[in-house]
């Protein structure tokens, strides 16, 4: 009789011993679980992203509550109130502060209203935009904002706002007694520099009157382009050069004959072999029409 008992009870011990080691066992494999299905928003940062196209906002990411969803709806839905937005953020925990990240969302749906086409995509409250802006005005103003002070907590990673693009690309140089006027588009602030710069040394005049604007789709070889019209329209006593896609039109008045015709051989000469230029220079003595 002893010994039966004896028996039973380390049968009943071995088989705590069983339990409890595969209670264990899937403890373990529920927190193994568990683990794998925490929030990426944990482990890589927490993301969230809105991309503009002509027809819609997408939202993406996280969101940190449904009652910030509706927050973040909300603020779509007012900087793009001509859009469809499409809704597809998840609810996760791991947000940073929350006044901190609305405001970073906030600015990034502020300067997708000024574009055409692109994307605001935070990490976190580091903040990368990209895009082209619908016009020159929207393009001062984003980088207005990129330049100026940042909500609380936001930085910016990187930022490729491209101008507005136009067709055809023009550019008018015109040459009066006390002035050189420059209107039209120029690709970016190095190039206007530039040509700036160069209007200086070519042109004594009082007034440089700089009205270009930022935008993008200047042809290829724009910049040898400009500078040969420069050159030839800095021979005129007075004049003008109008650059509209690849063609290309000098006119004015030169001093002589000679002149006019030198103006218009070096022009020909000097434009890259895509440009196609016409001539309408006339000289104090007589008008020569090319």
């Amino acid at each position: 009789m002893l010994a039966s008992a004896l028996l039973v009870g380390a049968l009943v011990s071995a088989l705590a011993v069983d339990a409890g080691r595969e209670a264990n066992s899937v403890v373990s494999r529920l927190i193994g679980v568990a683990e794998a299905a925490e929030p990426k928003a944990r482990k890589q940062g927490y993301v969230w992203s809105a991309t503009r196209s002509s027809s819609d906002l997408r939202l993406r990411g996280y969101v940190p509550s449904e009652d910030v969803r509706g927050t973040v709806l909300g603020m779509a839905k007012a900087n793009v109130p001509d859009l469809e937005v499409e809704d597809r953020m998840h609810v996760s925990p791991g947000a940073p502060a929350i006044d901190q990240w609305l405001g970073a969302v906030s600015f990034g749906l502020q300067q997708l209203s000024h574009l055409k086409q692109g994307s605001a995509r935070l990490l976190n409250v580091g903040l990368r935009i990209e895009g082209e802006a619908g016009n020159a005005q929207d393009f001062a103003e984003v980088q207005t904002a990129l330049n100026g002070a940042l909500p609380t907590g936001l930085s910016i990673i990187a930022d490729n706002i491209r101008p507005p693009k136009v067709d055809p690309f023009v550019f008018v140089a015109s040459l009066s007694p006390d002035t050189l006027a420059l209107v039209g588009s120029v690709p970016n602030e190095r190039a206007r520099k530039r040509l700036r710069d160069l209007s200086r040394q070519l042109f004594e005049r009082s007034t440089l009157d700089d009205r270009l604007q930022l935008a993008s789709g200047a042809p290829k070889n724009w910049n040898d382009a400009v500078t040969a019209s420069l050159k030839a329209l800095s021979r005129l006593d007075s004049g003008k050069i109008s650059l509209s896609g690849l063609a290309v039109t000098i006119e004015g008045i030169a001093p002589d004959k000679g002149t006019a015709a030198a103006v218009a051989s070096q022009l020909r000469r000097d434009l890259p072999s895509m440009f196609s230029p016409t001539e309408k220079i006339s000289w104090k003595e007589a008008n020569f029409i090319r």
